[in-house]
């Protein structure tokens, strides 16, 4: 067996084992995509037992400093702020660094004003202690408004 003939198997063996690394890549990368989208269910609890709700965002009559999405997930519990760390975060100069909470407690949704200077409203009447929410409530912080929905 020559040089050649050697370097010819080893590198078909190597390119045979990288073909199969290929093809178990975008296996994982299918399985995880289909995984996340799970998450998007419509029911209050998704099929990992985790609740989902979600945050609609209204048009503004001001101008933003930064773009918001139009919606904002929420799996389970999420805290509302301008701080980078928090699950929403929106970078306003009316939003406290943590302005409020909202979980999934006992069958149902909550929220929470986090002593924000500014308050929190929903539909309209500025709240002082935890809330339960209902669907299509619309909820103000710092002026951002959304629409909370399952």
């Amino acid at each position: 067996m020559t040089f050649y003939n050697l370097l010819s198997s080893i590198l078909s063996y190597v390119f045979t084992v990288i073909i199969y690394l290929f093809i178990f890549g975008v296996i994982r990368l299918i399985y995880l995509d289909v995984k996340k989208m799970s998450r998007f269910e419509s029911d209050s609890v998704n099929v990992s037992g985790v609740a989902t709700a979600s945050l609609r965002t209204l048009p503004t009559k001001k101008a933003l400093e930064n773009p918001l999405k139009k919606r904002y997930m929420i799996y389970g519990e999420a805290i509302i702020g301008r701080n980078k760390s928090c699950d929403v975060s929106l970078r306003e100069k009316f939003v406290s660094a943590q302005h409020v909470r909202i979980w999934y407690e006992d069958g149902e949704w909550l929220l929470e004003d986090l002593g924000s200077r500014n308050g929190t409203t929903i539909n309209g009447q500025r709240i002082a202690h935890r809330v339960i929410l209902d669907p299509q409530d619309e909820i103000s912080v710092g002026g951002i408004r959304f629409v909370f929905e399952l």
